[in-house]
């Protein structure tokens, strides 16, 4: 990896990544890594922004079809989105390997890669990962960077062009954390 490399990925599984992402992706030939929390496949998130304060989950049909397109791997984004720094250690291990576990057995193949909820990590966690037979993991908090804690730069829906254009200067990642609204 290199400082020119870009990566396509998104968080949660939402069902619009299946509606909307994906027809984009796939009309361009863009790859992409989606991360599922596992919890929410064939459920729904609740959440007080959206529209009748739910979002649709993925389905496991939509992942298969994803899958079988070969533009979109899939990794993992724990089991039920928790803050792996804010659960017991045996908590974080369910998390961690479980959601891993789940997702190998529905796509058939391995699950290399998964995407730390809140960007949230520690040494203790990362242990785990390697443990649990990950090859990488992704964060937003990129403090010491390693292959368990690779850069990414989230992008919102609130993100107006001023914040995107920041977001891919490289003066983001050295100011992040001075100013509130780069995350």
């Amino acid at each position: 990896m290199n400082n020119r490399t870009l990566s396509i990925t998104f968080d949660d599984g939402y069902e619009d990544h299946f509606h909307n992402v994906y027809s984009i992706l796939s009309g361009y030939g863009f790859p992409a890594t989606i991360f599922l929390t596992v919890k929410y496949i064939d459920g729904y998130w609740e959440s007080e922004k959206a529209e009748g304060g739910r979002i649709k989950g993925l389905s496991r049909d939509q992942i298969l079809e994803m899958q079988n397109g070969g533009l979109i791997q899939f990794g993992s984004h724990g089991y039920s989105h928790k803050n792996f720094l804010s659960v017991h250690e045996e908590d974080r291990e369910i998390e961690i390997r479980d959601s891993k576990l789940y997702l190998e057995d529905l796509l058939g193949e391995d699950v290399p890669f998964i995407s730390y909820p809140f960007g949230a990590c520690d040494d203790g966690v990362k242990n785990i990962v390697r443990e649990a037979g990950y090859k990488a993991g992704f964060t937003i908090w990129n403090r010491k960077p390693d292959i368990y804690t690779i850069p990414r730069v989230p992008f919102h829906a609130h993100d107006g062009l001023k914040r995107f254009r920041f977001k891919i200067s490289p003066l983001y990642y050295p100011t992040k954390s001075i100013f509130r609204f780069a995350s």
